[in-house]
């Protein structure tokens, strides 16, 4: 099972950091709405995940910005199609 460190950044746009991740804010707030990040297997493509419960699909966050867990598991849809989870601030493949 591979596993890739979790890398915050500013701005996704100016990375190809395998796995880092960037905190999207709601418009207009401070609330977090979800993580923008790039793929952790390499392959460079970005993805959004949500964490609004009114939109489907959305994940759970546990509110750790330096840790993070989501639920449900993360799957690249298109391209690669990487499929596992984010847990403790890690990327773990299935």
């Amino acid at each position: 099972m591979a596993e890739v460190k979790v890398t915050l950044v500013d701005d996704i746009d100016n990375t190809k950091v395998p796995g880092a991740i960037e905190y999207r804010l709601k418009y207009q707030s401070d609330e977090i709405a979800g993580i923008g990040f790039i793929c952790p297997c390499g392959c460079g493509r970005e993805g959004w995940l949500p964490f609004r419960p009114e939109t489907s699909p959305a994940w759970e966050w546990n509110g750790n910005k330096e840790k993070p867990t989501l639920r449900p598991s993360v799957l690249q849809v298109g391209g690669c199609r990487w499929h596992g989870f984010l847990t403790d601030g890690v990327w773990r493949s299935c």
